[in-house]
């Protein structure tokens, strides 16, 4: 788990129980807006990684792998030329 996920469920539980300050709320959407990327680059590596599975390119599976752990780890992936 990421620290981000971490924040926004601590963000979560305090509206459960109050009204967020301004600057709360500011920070559960960039927490939202973060976890929404961190969604869709993991879906577009899951996406790869079934195509090569599928026209078994092990090469480019173990690629794909490693950016998805790079990604599970860090939050981001590197910038690739």
């Amino acid at each position: 788990m990421l620290p981000i996920h971490e924040r926004l469920a601590e963000l979560y539980t305090m509206s459960c129980k109050r009204p967020l300050t301004p600057g709360e709320d500011t920070e559960l959407q960039h927490c939202l807006q973060a976890n929404a990327k961190y969604c869709w680059d993991m879906a577009r590596l899951n996406n790869a990684a079934l195509l090569a599975a599928t026209i078994n390119d092990p090469v480019w599976l173990k690629d794909i792998n490693t950016l998805m752990n790079e990604l599970r780890l860090t939050g981001r992936l590197a910038k690739r030329r």
